[in-house]
């Protein structure tokens, strides 16, 4: 097997926004890339608040950072910047409303580009711990997202993550999405705003809605949005809690191995897989040499696709969950011989292997009865 190389492990980019903020309406309508370099900027800002309101970064890792592809990026920072310089917001507080725009100015120059931030933005962005009233998410998160709607969106939903459930009336939903005057036919908004957000956030899969609409008469007048945070152990696989801290316990270094530093919410989520799997995972991404903006994600999709491919050969099995399936499996292979074996010494020895992976006795023997046969069968050469 090929070590991987230890390395430093570069931190996430966080976006951190009052509450206030994200609550924010845009006077203009921006693209994605324009949105993604604001929050980039906002995260780098925050993990050096002494040097507020000054941020600068190379084109280069914004484009890492972000997922990004492609060298347009390097020719339209100009424009891009022009442009920020000019669009407004409007923060509304319960003692003030103001428009200001986020950037005081912006300097391109060598492949580097410098921000200075309005000074007027500072409460919203700095020292948020300590004030509280705040969302936050990792920056690359928003990375894949392709609509800049998608992206406001997203931001006000994760809001609210926590209590599940948000209502907002449609003009003003428009206006925190900096729609303007576009779609102005409901089907218009809800095909190429709302359901395409849907589905964008669908496929980055760490937090997923519905919707409802409430009319007044004929019309749309409000929408109701039910918000699920989609990095949670699926509850049709029985997962115990001490299954969950092992695994963490040997996960969480071996990912600091590899250089990838990953919330324990994530990692809790892929205790399903086993640890075997993960391994397998870190090793291929290692041996390949690839670059991934989002990591954990991409390990996610690799462990259902692995998982997806598993189930279908092992139908035949009888087992609660897939960790089960792939024990019994993994039981089968090292048992193969080519010799008679007694039923009584491979139960003996498929209870004592069990019991060695946390199962109860009474456990490990139900498992057996289910699959005596199938373990019996395929065990001979």
């Amino acid at each position: 097997m090929t070590e991987p190389i230890k390395k430093d492990i570069e931190k996430k980019i966080q976006v951190y926004q009052s509450n206030d903020l994200v609550e924010a309406i845009y006077e203009d309508d921006l693209t994605a890339t324009e949105h993604k370099i604001i929050r980039y900027a906002a995260g780098k800002i925050v993990k050096s608040p002494e040097h507020f309101p000054n941020v600068s970064f190379t084109v280069s890792e914004f484009v890492n950072a972000a997922g990004l592809s492609g060298n347009s990026y390097y020719s339209r920072v100009n424009k891009i910047a022009g442009e920020l310089t000019k669009k407004r917001i409007m923060i509304k507080t319960e003692s003030e409303v103001g428009w200001f725009p986020w950037f005081k100015g912006i300097v391109y120059r060598g492949g580097m580009v410098h921000i200075q931030f309005n000074e007027v933005i500072e409460p919203y962005l700095i020292n948020l711990t300590e004030r509280g009233r705040y969302t936050k998410y990792d920056f690359p998160t928003i990375g894949e997202m392709q609509s800049p709607y998608t992206i406001r969106l997203f931001e006000l939903l994760q809001q609210y993550a926590k209590i599940g459930r948000r209502t907002f009336k449609l003009d003003k939903l428009k206006e925190h999405l900096g729609v303007g005057d576009k779609y102005k036919q409901y089907g218009h908004f809800k095909s190429r705003v709302l359901l395409k957000a849907q589905e964008e956030l669908k496929d980055i899969n760490v937090l997923t809605f519905e919707f409802e609409e409430v009319k007044h008469g004929r019309k749309v007048d409000q929408i109701e949005f039910d918000i699920k945070i989609t990095d949670t152990i699926p509850m049709d696989e029985n997962v115990k809690e001490d299954e969950i801290k092992n695994f963490l316990k040997e996960a969480r270094p071996l990912l600091k191995e590899y250089g990838y530093d990953i919330p324990n919410r994530v990692i809790k989520t892929w205790t399903i897989y086993g640890i075997d799997e993960l391994k397998y995972v870190l090793q291929d991404i290692y041996a390949k040499n690839r670059s991934i903006s989002r990591i954990d994600a991409y390990i996610t999709t690799i462990l259902k696709s692995r998982k997806n491919e598993f189930e279908k050969s092992t139908r035949h099995l009888n087992a609660d969950n897939y960790l089960t399936k792939k024990r019994i499996m993994e039981f089968i292979e090292q048992q193969k011989t080519s010799e008679v074996l007694p039923s009584w010494w491979v139960h003996k020895n498929f209870i004592d292997q069990m019991e060695s992976y946390d199962y109860t006795e009474e456990e490990a023997t139900t498992i057996w009865e289910k699959n005596s046969d199938h373990i019996m069968q395929a065990t001979k050469l």
